[in-house]
């Protein structure tokens, strides 16, 4: 693999391009100095929160960092389907026939468990024409049409972020926060919020993120002690307040809102609710992801290795959880355990694999670390589009 595609390498070039120390970026991105440092030697692997953050202290977009458009061009044979289903929310001509709103709400259930399975393509197939009649169902059905519709824009933020668009993903939110603001469901709206705080910390908007959680959870509070619901929301908004902290190097808010998510998700159990993972174990995989970010070693061993995973948790958050052990083992210098544990999520879920601009990051940082890369290594990394 070539190093000067490495994402620390680049980091360190458009650093010094800048005429920036790594005190001086730190101090702008607001992360660890120390992690800026093991990032760019190779030495860490970093989120795409993190990646965010020294995108915007460096005035780049973070692809550049992170080359995460480089995936295989069929990924990106999905972006006109994206473009489509975002395009427009009243141009729908009167002469479109919706159907039963039983019938959409099974498609749309369809797609909620291909975003959770990682099956981007089946959802690139069918998302702008279900987008379309759901747009012209809100116009006949109201409330629970728009509630429909605010979970297929969903997908399409999830399509739009894995591939590295950080436009579309952020129009997707815009779409999303309007679909759910007309279902008159509050905490479908606070759910977006959770996903929009995620895409503002994408682009290393992480201050303004964590405002947005702050107010979000503000108003869901008065909820939780009656709400089961209400409960499950307030501990993905503390999960996500969580690994925003953490990127930006702030261990004690980390501590607090992991620990607050965990302490409510006990009551919350491991389940779905508004189409988001939450629950113990999905907070244990927050702990960890946090843990990394932070550079805490000891401690995001400690969380993978006690970590038992439901049977039924969804695709995409285990996968998350092989990523980010490897990620743990590459901050400890175990490239081989590191390329283990890619394996497995390559194997659980290989289109997200394929996009992921965070499984390149790993993939880099292990060849950075191995003195020859392995053939192991070598595969994943061209399966994932990083060429030898």
């Amino acid at each position: 693999m070539n190093e000067e595609e490495r994402a620390g390498v680049r980091i360190a070039r458009v650093r010094k391009q800048r005429g920036m120390t790594q005190r001086a970026l730190a101090e702008r991105a607001r992360v660890s100095k120390s992690m800026l440092a093991k990032v760019e030697t190779g030495h860490a692997s970093a989120s795409t929160a993190w990646i965010g953050a020294i995108a915007q202290a460096l005035g780049v977009d973070a692809t550049r960092l992170t080359g995460a458009q480089d995936s295989p061009e069929q990924l990106h044979q999905l972006v006109p389907s994206i473009r489509r289903a975002l395009a427009s929310v009243d141009l729908i001509g009167d002469d479109i026939d919706p159907g039963s709103l039983e019938l959409l709400r099974e498609q749309v259930l369809q797609v909620n468990t291909w975003r959770r399975d990682t099956k981007y393509g089946r959802i690139g197939a069918v998302l702008p024409d279900l987008v379309e009649q759901l747009l012209a169902a809100a116009r006949d059905y109201g409330e629970p049409a728009y509630a429909l519709l605010a979970d297929a824009y969903r997908a399409s933020n999830t399509l739009a972020h894995k591939l590295g668009y950080a436009d579309l993903s952020l129009t997707a939110m815009d779409r999303m926060e309007w679909a759910a603001t007309h279902s008159g469901d509050p905490l479908l709206t606070a759910t977006a919020h959770y996903l929009r705080a995620a895409a503002l910390a994408r682009i290393g908007a992480g201050k303004q993120a964590l405002q947005l959680l702050d107010r979000t959870m503000n108003e869901v509070e008065p909820l939780i002690a009656t709400d089961p619901e209400a409960a499950a929301v307030w501990t993905a908004l503390h999960m996500r307040a969580g690994t925003i902290t953490a990127s930006l190097a702030d261990a004690d808010s980390t501590s607090e809102h992991i620990a607050e998510a965990a302490r409510v998700a006990e009551t919350v159990g491991n389940r779905v609710v508004y189409e988001t993972t939450v629950g113990p174990a999905n907070v244990n995989l927050h702990a960890l992801a946090a843990a990394v970010d932070l550079g805490q070693i000891g401690k995001a061993l400690q969380i993978a290795n006690s970590t038992v995973l439901p049977q039924d948790m969804a695709t995409e958050r285990v996968s998350h959880f092989h990523l980010d052990v490897a990620r743990a083992h590459l901050l400890n210098h175990r490239p081989d355990d590191a390329i283990e544990e890619l394996h497995q999520a390559r194997a659980l879920a290989p289109e997200h694999f394929r996009a992921s601009g965070t499984v390149k990051t790993a993939l880099q940082t292990a060849a950075a670390q191995q003195r020859r890369a392995t053939y192991g290594l070598r595969s994943l990394a061209n399966y994932a589009g990083i060429q030898d």
